[in-house]
């Protein structure tokens, strides 16, 4: 139980934190048809089939995910080195084959959210930018990179950690 409730509460800050400057930028400019342009086109991408998503594939070795910044995200994430440390969780969330899967289509479902999100972040800076709204947009961008590039990277190296445990399985 105090595991769940110290990583609702780290999910909680880095939402709050990250998601204010959109918010704000949206209340100043007013909710327009470009928002649910943006919001069509990001859900669009962010459901495309896993082959048409390749390009989206930050690294593909451990040495390229730890280049991206890993082990620093790894540590102030929900479920993370520093919460599980916190909670004296071992952390362990892969015993077998079945609950590698299982985490593995969690893995997809957080990467496809914040594909979705980090589009909708995206385009909401240019938005930001082109109407001359420089501070927010920077902001904007800037709680993109914290909120969905970093949980992204974090994902896809999941994926590649879990991949090859069950490679070596198998």
């Amino acid at each position: 139980m105090k595991t769940h409730i110290l990583n609702q509460l780290i999910n909680f800050f880095w939402m709050a934190l990250c998601c204010t400057p959109l918010l704000w930028y949206w209340l100043l400019a007013g909710w327009d048809v470009w928002a649910w342009i943006f919001i069509t086109v990001s859900c669009v991408m962010g459901l495309l089939p896993r082959p048409l998503l390749r390009w989206t594939q930050l690294a593909t070795t451990r040495r390229g995910f730890e280049k991206l910044g890993v082990k620093t995200i790894r540590k102030l994430t929900q479920n993370g080195d520093w919460a599980n440390a916190a909670t004296r969780n071992t952390g362990n969330t892969v015993v077998n084959l079945t609950g590698a899967e299982k985490y593995r289509a969690t893995i997809n479902m957080y990467e496809r959210f914040h594909l979705i999100c980090g589009f909708f972040f995206l385009f909401s800076g240019l938005h930001a930018f082109t109407f001359g709204h420089w501070m927010l947009g920077v902001l904007i961008l800037a709680a993109n990179l914290v909120f969905n590039v970093a949980a992204i990277i974090l994902q896809q190296y999941n994926r590649m950690r879990i991949d090859r445990l069950t490679r070596e399985v198998l």
